[in-house]
């Protein structure tokens, strides 16, 4: 996958060939300088923004929770209690059980006599703190959490801590604080800047070892490589036996089968984007309009059948 931004007098770059495939329950710390491209990478796998090539693939039953760190979908005038439930009522169900809005937001440090005050009257770190309830209530199968420790008080650190050591879908988490992240992680992407990423296993003190000497771990870091992909390979040789050997060799081609999809769909598009085109032949445009219609649905059926075969190989 690519992803870039152009400036005035530069061209960033966000990701430059970056490959990933993020399995049902991975835990993944993101850490990086502001800028780096790390809040772009997240907003990519919720398909607010589009790769300049490549693509990212998502399971259909796949649900996100996204706490956005400049806190954009809270409403200034809505009140507390209106957020939390905006449908009316006093109760609202938390991860499985029914609770009073007052008492649960009392657990995120929020006195009952503000509950009906508006979110426009809170600081920074209230806001923090009503997001990160209103999504904990009932994070979906995929939490994605961007800065959401920035401004939070120590009691509602260690809280919101232990809610995400107890969560079993699949975590994408954006922090800078080091210690949160050993807790609560098991994999790190390290933006580096112009497109490179670095994956690391553990948390964000092994990140920090595994470069802390570059010359001295050189060895160390190609030995750790090569045994993870080595329990990697085990473990993918193992799996895919769930499938028979002509499903497996349908999983193998597909990957070939959606790159030709796409290459043959961005070259139908950039003809069709010829105003002289119609013009000059307005019989083939009709023609190719299906053409691409008929391949945008092709591509569809394809990436909808290599999610199905993967989760059958997990």
């Amino acid at each position: 996958m690519h992803k870039s931004f152009q400036n005035i007098d530069e061209k960033i770059n966000i990701l430059n060939g970056f490959n990933i495939r993020i399995k049902r329950g991975d835990r993944i710390g993101i850490i990086g300088k502001n800028g780096s491209g790390k809040s772009t990478f997240l907003k990519l796998i919720l398909k607010e923004l589009e790769a300049d090539r490549g693509s990212v693939k998502v399971q259909k039953t796949i649900e996100f929770s996204y706490f956005d760190q400049n806190r954009s979908d809270l409403r200034p005038n809505d009140r507390l209690k209106d957020v939390m439930a905006p449908n009316g009522g006093d109760y609202i169900d938390v991860r499985g059980k029914t609770r009073h809005i007052y008492g649960y937001l009392k657990d995120f440090m929020f006195d009952p006599s503000v509950v009906l005050d508006k979110v426009g009257t809170l600081s920074g770190g209230q806001k923090n703190r009503l997001k990160l309830a209103k999504i904990l209530a009932d994070p979906k199968s995929c939490l994605i959490l961007d800065e959401p420790t920035n401004d939070l008080d120590m009691e509602t650190l260690d809280m919101l801590e232990e809610i995400l050591i107890n969560y079993e879908g699949t975590l994408l988490l954006v922090s800078h604080d080091r210690d949160f992240l050993d807790q609560t992680v098991t994999k790190v992407l390290a933006f580096e800047g112009d497109g490179k990423i670095e994956e690391c296993i553990g948390g964000y003190s092994d990140y920090l070892n595994q470069n802390r000497s570059p010359s001295k771990n050189k060895d160390k870091k190609e030995q750790n490589f090569n045994q993870v992909k080595k329990v990697e390979t085990k473990k993918n040789s193992f799996e895919t036996k769930k499938l028979t050997y002509k499903l497996e060799y349908e999983l193998k081609n597909l990957p070939k089968k959606i790159e030709e999809k796409e290459t043959e769909i961005k070259t139908l598009t950039e003809k069709l984007s010829n105003g002289d085109f119609y013009n000059s032949d307005p019989d083939r445009f009709i023609e190719m309009t299906k053409e691409l219609k008929l391949a945008k649905d092709q591509l569809e059926e394809y990436e909808e059948r290599w999610l199905e075969l993967e989760e059958l190989s997990q």
